[in-house]
């Protein structure tokens, strides 16, 4: 059986702190992935997931239909549009480079796989940070990015049901 190519691109983030002790203090940077239960599980399965973190979309996320064809389907997860939309070149030499978003919608358009899960930023995100709202990824969501922050925090946990019918594969066991 041939694996399907799946790039998994976003899910990881820095994080910076100051440790304030009396009079003084110190920084400190870490640096976080949240893609590592998902890759471990489906690591012998029939996908072969390249992981590229948010740091690396920036400049490594395909900019060609050509090498975005290589992968079945792509997933963006916690990936703001702004990584997408500016590269390096773009954001710090003001040189011209593809919208990857467009990219990303001609290569649903053209059969292409396209999921998009996470947090923080994903869809439109906090505060409205994700940016996805009237671009072309929105365009081939099932769903429409408010202009606003979309999230519904629910500390206490959630327990989705299943209401509808239940004939969708995703929903089998």
């Amino acid at each position: 059986m041939s694996r399907k190519k799946v790039l998994l691109a976003g899910e990881s983030w820095v994080s910076t702190a100051t440790h304030i002790k009396g009079f003084d203090q110190f920084p400190t940077v870490t640096y976080h992935t949240g893609a590592d239960e998902l890759l471990a599980a489906l690591k012998d399965g029939p996908f072969d997931v390249t992981f590229m973190p948010a740091h690396e979309a920036q400049r490594n996320f395909p900019q060609t239909m050509e090498m975005l064809s290589a992968y079945d389907a792509v997933v963006l997860s916690d990936l703001g549009a702004n990584t997408l939309l500016l590269h390096p070149d773009t954001w710090v030499h003001s040189k011209p480079t593809p919208n990857r978003l467009r990219l990303l919608r001609d290569y649903v358009g053209n059969g292409g796989g396209l999921l998009m899960f996470g947090g923080y930023y994903s869809f439109q995100g906090i505060n409205g940070g994700a940016r996805y709202h009237k671009t072309p990824v929105e365009d081939v969501l099932p769903v429409t990015c408010l202009p606003v922050d979309d999230r519904v925090e629910v500390p206490e946990g959630y327990a989705p049901v299943v209401v509808g019918p239940q004939s969708h594969p995703i929903l089998k066991g």
